[in-house]
């Protein structure tokens, strides 16, 4: 494998975790992406190439209480930077804001409308100077356009017993939707994958994924919410935050984010066919990286050079035949075999996934399954110690 610039340049240690609240590997929850559908890559800006003309609007020091310091939100490099300062402050004196909203596009902003399934992905850096606090300190939010009003879900940094953690809640009637210590996350890009069932009453759902390094830290879902307000739903990024912290824990700070995506779920083009991409799935000795051109979604599975190494999806299906077709690069000459297992039965042993010709050369070995109703685990194991090819996602077809 290769270590990405991420890896090499910007991890650092972490504090250790409270023991109660050390995050554990969770199991994968299934996506909410019915089957039959497949993502559509709606918005995909740079920091470079876009810029500030990625938001649809932009919340920067909207009180005057800080213009020497202006722009606190802007490009650096290939990252969004979000700074904020203890002298900060919003129109409404009691907290800080820096914040940007909505899904700009070429052709307008993207509108989330009710009954929608929506999805975006994001690398996101928190310095240890930007910690959790006793009252509110969101990250993310999604929202109702327009002014005040409450939000709809919330990623916090909060205290919990004393200790700091990163949380994610359907915001009102407060609904915890996943959690996990936040010190071991500080200093290091990790990568979130969110999903959001637009619906009113009880027909919402949410999934929030948090991984770092490769390994999933929370793979959490909650259904039956509330997750709808107004005529649309559009997300906020940034740094929003109450004074009325009792810990000491307010001091000058920032948030990087890199690498955003919304997808919208549509019906698959193969009337029966649904794409699971390898960076949602559970991974055991590899990393997600997005250094090679030509991948699906977010990025693909770079695994470690040995035998036994292996990523698992968890698909959903129908009871009876099926066509699975895995999408891989091999930039070398020699094969990688690998195991693949449904639901922990071997339906290919040593199956060839031969060179490419570059990593940027993807190819795509199809062979056919045998899927249960309901949710069902794929799982692509290396077989020598080259380990797997890089893995870009699967696509099941019944």
């Amino acid at each position: 494998m290769e270590l990405s610039r991420r890896q090499l340049g910007l991890l650092v240690g972490a504090a250790a975790a409270s023991p109660l609240l050390t995050a554990r590997p969770a199991p994968a929850a299934p996506t909410l992406l019915p089957p039959g559908h497949t993502w559509q890559l709606m918005w995909s800006p740079t920091a470079t190439g876009d810029g500030m003309r990625a938001w649809e609007t932009i919340e920067d020091d909207r009180a005057d209480s800080h213009t020497s310091a202006r722009p606190h939100i802007f490009p650096e490099g290939d990252n969004w930077r979000f700074t904020m300062h203890t002298v900060d402050r919003d129109t409404s004196t009691d907290r800080q804001r820096h914040e940007v909203t909505g899904n700009r596009t070429p052709s307008g902003f993207l509108q989330w409308k009710e009954g929608e399934l929506w999805r975006v992905t994001y690398s996101m850096f928190i310095p240890a100077t930007l910690k959790a606090t006793t009252t509110f300190t969101h990250i993310f939010q999604t929202k109702k356009p327009g002014a005040g009003g409450a939000p709809i879900t919330v990623t916090s940094l909060r205290r919990v017993n004393g200790a700091q953690t990163i949380e994610h809640k359907v915001f009102e009637p407060n609904i915890l939707v996943g959690r996990t210590n936040l010190e071991p996350l500080h200093n290091q890009w990790i990568d979130i994958d969110y999903e959001l069932k637009i619906g009113e009453g009880s027909s919402g759902a949410v999934r929030w994924v948090v991984r770092s390094g490769g390994a999933t830290v929370v793979d959490a879902t909650r259904t039956g919410v509330d997750t709808f307000l107004g005529d649309r739903v559009r997300p906020k990024w940034g740094i929003y935050r109450s004074l009325g912290d009792t810990s000491g824990s307010l001091q000058n700070c920032h948030l990087l984010l890199t690498g955003l995506k919304s997808y919208k779920a549509v019906p698959g083009s193969g009337g029966g066919s649904t794409r699971y991409e390898a960076e949602n799935a559970t991974i055991s000795q590899g990393v997600v990286e997005s250094n090679h051109a030509g991948h699906s979604g977010t990025g693909f599975v770079n695994s470690d050079n040995v035998a036994g190494c292996h990523t698992e999806w968890t698909v959903s299906g129908t009871a009876g035949a099926a066509t699975l077709a895995v999408r891989y690069a091999n930039g070398t000459t020699a094969d990688r075999p690998a195991t693949i297992t449904v639901n922990g039965a071997t339906v290919a042993a040593g199956r060839s996934f031969p060179g490419t010709g570059a990593w940027s050369t993807w190819a795509t070995a199809t062979l056919q399954i045998t899927l249960n109703a309901g949710a069902n685990t794929i799982r692509i194991t290396g077989d020598t110690a080259n380990g797997n090819p890089n893995l870009d996602y699967i696509e099941v077809t019944q």
